[in-house]
């Protein structure tokens, strides 16, 4: 039975939401009191929410004035991608050695493969991908690392917001292409493809934003 989440909760997944979908871009300033009318909550609740993305470095406290929502670098991207490479790689590799037929069958009834539904909300997609890499990674049986993606992709959730929302509305892959590859490697048992098919996963965020904002 799931646990009811808390309006703190909710606010922190609303204004994430709301973000992550282009309503508040980069360097917006949002208030307190926009954010009660906004999702029809006291104040208590908003403020916690608002301390609490200010220190996951989503928004930032301006006295007097507000809250900022933080600009991500795209040196900031970068390394966060090559960490996840790096992560998520060693974790496939000795995943592999051990996965079984019900844990591929668990993989491929995962949203982001099962629904091939064309959606081009932004969030509803990185939840679904990010899923895919969570199970992945609990595959490996290692907690302390899937703790650490978590909260690689959790920091993630800006930069989508931010640069790749236009690539994604254009033409970034969005039906788990590279998901389905990934598994199909691993029912092969074809390490060097897995580990492929799942860097070009990561770094298809990096292309995108390539093509559109003319960075190399």
């Amino acid at each position: 039975m799931k646990t009811r989440k808390t309006l703190k909760e909710t606010a922190v997944e609303g204004i994430y939401h709301d973000i992550e979908e282009g309503f508040y871009k980069p360097n917006t300033i949002i208030t307190e009191g926009e954010i009660v009318e906004r999702y029809a909550m006291s104040k208590s609740p908003v403020r916690e929410a608002l301390i609490e993305l200010c220190k996951d470095g989503v928004l930032k406290s301006i006295p007097r004035v507000g809250y900022q929502v933080v600009q991500i670098s795209i040196k900031e991207i970068l390394d966060l991608l090559e960490v996840r490479i790096d992560l998520e790689t060693a974790n496939l590799k000795r995943l592999i050695l051990k996965i079984t037929n019900e844990d591929i069958e668990m993989l491929k009834k995962l949203e982001s493969i099962a629904d091939n539904s064309d959606t081009r909300e932004v969030a509803v997609n990185w939840d679904r991908n990010s899923d895919f890499h969570i199970r992945l990674c609990e595959l490996g049986g290692n907690a302390y690392l899937c703790d650490i993606i978590e909260r690689a992709l959790q920091k993630s959730r800006q930069y989508i917001a931010q640069y790749f929302h236009s690539a994604w509305n254009k033409n970034a892959e969005s039906n788990g292409y590279f998901h389905r590859a990934v598994i199909e490697a691993l029912e092969e048992r074809d390490v060097d493809r897995a580990l492929l098919m799942l860097q070009k996963d990561i770094l298809n965020v990096k292309e995108q934003i390539q093509e559109n904002y003319f960075f190399k």
